[in-house]
C-alpha cells in the first residue's frame, strides 16, 4: 500500500510565494530507487529528497489541471523510450528552488525501455493536491478531466483485435514441428517443448514437462491466457491440465482458452490431437487426405500421371493397362529362354571349332590368359578390380585406394601400397630365404637360422648367455653380477637440492622433501620453492628478530601442495594477526 503527503517544507515556501504574490508552481517529478523503504509506513512530513546515487529518473510535469478551487492534479507520463530503472519513491518538486512539495512511498515498481526487440512499458503518474485556495495559488485554469484518459479499454481492444486476426491464420489451434506433442517414455507421460498457437494467443513451452497421469483414458489440454497489470508487459500464461473434458472459462476477470492437444486411451496409447501449421496448411492437408480417400483422380496416359488398372496379360498391346509383376515374370522368363539357346550361340554343336574359326583358340587359353573384370572364383569374382594369371584365383586385386593385394592360389600372400612391397608369406632367394619375422636362413650361416647362429657365436667366443634380456657371465655367478635390480635395492640413491635462502632439499630414496625460507613481511599466502607431489605434512613458522612484547608467536599451515600460510600474532591486541618477519620450515612428500 502506497503513502502519500505534502511536506512542512512546501508549506512554509508556498507562504513566502503568498508573500510575495507569485505563483505556486511546481514543474518536476523525481522518482528514486530508496533501500528498504516500507510503502506500508506513513511518510515523514520533514522528510527532503533521497541522496543523487539513489535518484534513478528526473522528468517535468507532463500536465496540471485544476479539479476544483481547492484541489490541482499534477501528471507526468513516462513513454517507452525512458528506462530501464526501478523506483519505489516519487517526488513534486519546485525546480528552482530545489523545494519538495509532495511525497510518494510506493512498492517497487519497474520502468522499461523499449530495445532490442524488448517492448517497454508506458507509465503514467499523477499527484492531486489539497489545499485552500490551490487553484488561485498556482494559477492552473484547465480542467483535469480534459486530459486525464483512460487508455486501458483501446488497449484491450487492440489485443482482441490481434488474436482475432491470429485465429484467421492458425485457425482454432495450430502446432509447429513436435510442439505440444505428447510423448512416453518407460511409463511417464510428458509433453514435448515448441511452439503452438490456442484461440490466437502464442505459447512457446521451453523444456519438455513431465505430466502425472493417474486415470485412463483421458485427454491432456494446453491451457492459455492473455495477462499482465496496468503497468507491465502483458503476455501469454500457459499451462498442461490432464482431464477428461475442459472448456474455456474465466477465472478472476482473465479469459483462458483450451484445447486438447491428445488423448490417452485405457492402455496408454496416446492419439495426437494437435492441428498442424496454419489454417491453410491444415485444410491442404484435409483436401489431400480427402483426395487420396476418394476414388475421383485421372486416368494416367502417356502423357499425363493418374490411375491405371493392373493386368497380366503378356500378349496385350494396350496403352491404358499396366503390368502386374506377374505378366513381368512370364515376359522374363520367355527372354531368359531365348538368350539360352539361338541367340547366345547355345544351340552350336562343336563350340570349341566355332571358337577356332574365330581365331581365339589361344587367346582363350586359360593357362595363357590375363583376364580383367568379373573372370574368376572366390576373391576374383568380379566384385572388385582384378587381374587373373593362368587361372582363376591367383593374381592382383585392387582392395583399397593404392592397395594392390598379392595372391596365390586364392590365398593373400602379400600387398604393394605407397610404402612399398609388403610379403606375409617367407621370401625365398634360391637356397636361402627369410621369414617375415626378419629371420634369415641360409648356407651361410651353416644351414641355419642367422638368429641361432650369432647366439652361438657369442657363447663360443665371450661365454656369454641371455638371461631374462639381460648379459650375465655364464657360470651365472649372481652375486658378482651389478645389475639394475641388485643396484636399487643396495644403494641409495642420490639426493637432489636447491640449496639457497629459498630451497629446498629432495631424498630421492624415500620421496621426503624439505623446505626452508625467510619472509621479510609476513600474514599472507605464499609459494612454496618447489610443489609437494603427494602433501606437505606440517610447516614450522619462528619469528627471525626479536619483536619486544607485541608478539607471543609466529604460526602457519599449509594450503595446498604448492602454497601455505604464515604470519604473527600480537600479544597487545587479542587476535590482532600482523605481518612481522618469520622464517619457516616444511616437511613432506
Amino acid at each position: 500500500m502506497s503513502q502519500t503527503t505534502i511536506t512542512l517544507a512546501f508549506e512554509q515556501w508556498k507562504a513566502q510565494q503568498g508573500t510575495t504574490g507569485e505563483s505556486v508552481l511546481l514543474d518536476e517529478f523525481v522518482f528514486a530507487n530508496v533501500p528498504g523503504l516500507d510503502p506500508d509506513q506513513p511518510v515523514d512530513r520533514n522528510e527532503t529528497l533521497p541522496p543523487a546515487e539513489q535518484i534513478v529518473h528526473r522528468q517535468a510535469v507532463s500536465r496540471s489541471g485544476v479539479v476544483n478551487d481547492n484541489a490541482v492534479v499534477h501528471s507526468v507520463v513516462l513513454g517507452a523510450d525512458v528506462g530501464d530503472f526501478s523506483f519505489n519513491w516519487i517526488g513534486l518538486i519546485n525546480k528552482a528552488s530545489g523545494t519538495l512539495a509532495m511525497i510518494v512511498h510506493a512498492p517497487l515498481q519497474q520502468k522499461l525501455k523499449t530495445a532490442e526487440g524488448q517492448q517497454g512499458n508506458v507509465l503514467t503518474r499523477s499527484f492531486l493536491m489539497e489545499y485552500n485556495g490551490a487553484q488561485a495559488e498556482t494559477g492552473i485554469n484547465t480542467p483535469a478531466e480534459t486530459w486525464q484518459i483512460d487508455f486501458t479499454a483501446r488497449m484491450a481492444g487492440m489485443d482482441e483485435r490481434q488474436r482475432l486476426e491470429n485465429i484467421d491464420i492458425f485457425g482454432a489451434a495450430a502446432f509447429f514441428g513436435d510442439g505440444y506433442l505428447v510423448g512416453k517414455s518407460g511409463n511417464q507421460f510428458y509433453v514435448t517443448k515448441g511452439t503452438g498457437y490456442v484461440a490466437g494467443l502464442r505459447t512457446t513451452l521451453a523444456e519438455n514437462l513431465n505430466i502425472t497421469v493417474t486415470t485412463r483414458p483421458v485427454k491432456v489440454w494446453l491451457d492459455v491466457c492473455w495477462t499482465g497489470t496496468l503497468t507491465s508487459v502483458w503476455g501469454v500464461q500457459s499451462r498442461i491440465t490432464v482431464a477428461d473434458n475442459l472448456a474455456d472459462y474465466v477465472q478472476n476477470g482473465v479469459q483462458h482458452y483450451v484445447f486438447a492437444v491428445a488423448g490417452i486411451d485405457e492402455n496408454g496409447n496416446i492419439t495426437d490431437l494437435r492441428p498442424k501449421g496454419t489454417l491453410n496448411e491444415q485444410q491442404a492437408s484435409d483436401a489431400l487426405r480427402k483426395h487420396e480417400q476418394s476414388r475421383n483422380h485421372p486416368d494416367a496416359t502417356t502423357r499425363e500421371k493418374g490411375f491405371v488398372q493392373l493386368s497380366s496379360e503378356t500378349n496385350s498391346d494396350s496403352e491404358t493397362l499396366a503390368a502386374t509383376p506377374k505378366a513381368v515374370k512370364a515376359a522374363m522368363d520367355n527372354a531368359n529362354g531365348r538368350l539360352e539357346k539361338n541367340s547366345n550361340g547355345g544351340d552350336i554343336p562343336d563350340k570349341a571349332k566355332f571358337v577356332e574359326n574365330l581365331g581365339l583358340k589361344e587367346t582363350l587359353n586359360p593357362t595363357k590368359r590375363v583376364s580383367i573384370g568379373n573372370i574368376g572364383t572366390g576373391v576374383f569374382d568380379g566384385s572388385t578390380p582384378c587381374i587373373n594369371i593362368g587361372d582363376s584365383d591367383s593374381g592382383f586385386i585392387g582392395s583399397a585406394d593404392g592397395v594392390l593385394d598379392i595372391y596365390c592360389n586364392g590365398a593373400k600372400v602379400g600387398y604393394i601400397n605407397g610404402n612399398g612391397l609388403h610379403m606375409l608369406t617367407d621370401i625365398h632367394f634360391d637356397n636361402a630365404r627369410m621369414t617375415t619375422n626378419g629371420d634369415i636362413f641360409s648356407s651361410v650361416w651353416g644351414n641355419n637360422w642367422l638368429s641361432i647362429w650369432i647366439t652361438n657365436q657369442l657363447n663360443t667366443r665371450g661365454t656369454i648367455d641371455w638371461i631374462n634380456g639381460e648379459l650375465a657371465i655364464r657360470d651365472n655367478n649372481i652375486n658378482t653380477r651389478a645389475t639394475w635390480d641388485y643396484v636399487n635395492q643396495t644403494f641409495a640413491r642420490k639426493n637432489t637440492a636447491s640449496i639457497q635462502d629459498w630451497g629446498w632439499i629432495l631424498d630421492d630414496s624415500t620421496g621426503f622433501i624439505m623446505q626452508w625460507g625467510t619472509l621479510g613481511n609476513s600474514n599472507g599466502t605464499y609459494n612454496f620453492p618447489r610443489a609437494f607431489p603427494v602433501g606437505c605434512f606440517a610447516i614450522f613458522v619462528t619469528n627471525t628478530n626479536a619483536q619486544g612484547s607485541q608478539v607471543d608467536n609466529a604460526f602457519g599451515y599449509p594450503v595446498s601442495n604448492s602454497q601455505f600460510f604464515a604470519a604473527t600474532k600480537s600479544s597487545g591486541m587479542v587476535n590482532l594477526v600482523n605481518d612481522f618477519p618469520v622464517a619457516w620450515f616444511a616437511i613432506g612428500r
